[in-house]
């Protein structure tokens, strides 16, 4: 009987320290779910307008999942949000674009005003801790930002907001951070939902972080093609 609960003290200790070790993985939903940023031929300028041809090619991910009800959005007139991200020479860019129909961005307070919550986790850690935590608020200035947070810029009325993250070798193919992006919707000063990028049945009470991949299938132009086919023969 002793030897059994030995044996069952045992397998409880590894299962804690598997979890530990996958850090951002809080069962099935979030095993599978991840973003993946795609190497940019050329990075974005950082202007708070969306006009850089990299995020027409950009995965598009949705805020679809309210924490507070731990239900899936659906897009209405009140609220719908988007972003992508791509990387470039040790950067991270992201881009996201808000529809809300009452936008708070007059308050003294930024939690009594519409404001975007990220998480960039570099050394991927997999847990939202506050020193990974970006709290942005809606077209106003932030003073001097926390790394590796390097510029914020809006545009369209507080519609659309570009952010980049220095990360320098850690942004490399095939390299993985933790990542998480809401917006905290407030009505009349009130706090009415908590709208983000996250696997269903995910709610605030949730402290993992889902992965950031960073991707490259850049496809070489025919310049550089011909280029490398004169560096072969150039061999023989």
């Amino acid at each position: 009987m002793n030897f059994n609960k030995q044996i069952f003290a045992i397998i409880i200790l590894l299962l804690v320290m598997v979890s530990q070790a996958l850090g951002h993985v809080t069962g099935r939903n979030l095993q599978n779910f991840q973003y993946n940023a795609e190497l940019a031929p050329i990075a974005p300028i950082v202007d708070g307008y969306l006009d850089d041809p990299v995020w027409d090619r950009a995965i598009l991910g949705k805020l679809e999942q309210d924490l507070m009800s731990g239900n899936r959005w659906r897009e209405s007139p009140d609220f719908t949000g988007t972003f992508g991200a791509v990387w470039r020479n040790g950067f991270l860019y992201v881009a996201i674009k808000l529809v809300d129909d009452q936008l708070e961005n007059r308050q003294k307070k930024v939690l009594r005003e519409d404001h975007l919550i990220v998480y960039v986790d570099p050394h991927h850690s997999g847990r939202m801790e506050d020193l990974y935590r970006f709290q942005i608020p809606i077209e106003k200035e932030m003073g001097t930002l926390k790394s590796p947070l390097t510029r914020v810029a809006w545009g369209n009325g507080g519609q659309t907001c570009e952010l980049s993250f220095r990360l320098d070798n850690l942004a490399r193919k095939g390299n993985s951070i933790g990542f998480f992006i809401a917006y905290n919707d407030v009505d009349s000063g009130h706090l009415q939902h908590k709208i983000a990028w996250a696997p269903e049945g995910y709610t605030e009470e949730n402290d993992h972080l889902p992965d950031l991949v960073f991707t490259a299938r850049i496809e070489p132009t025919r310049q550089q093609k011909l280029i490398s086919w004169g560096r072969i023969k150039s061999l023989y």
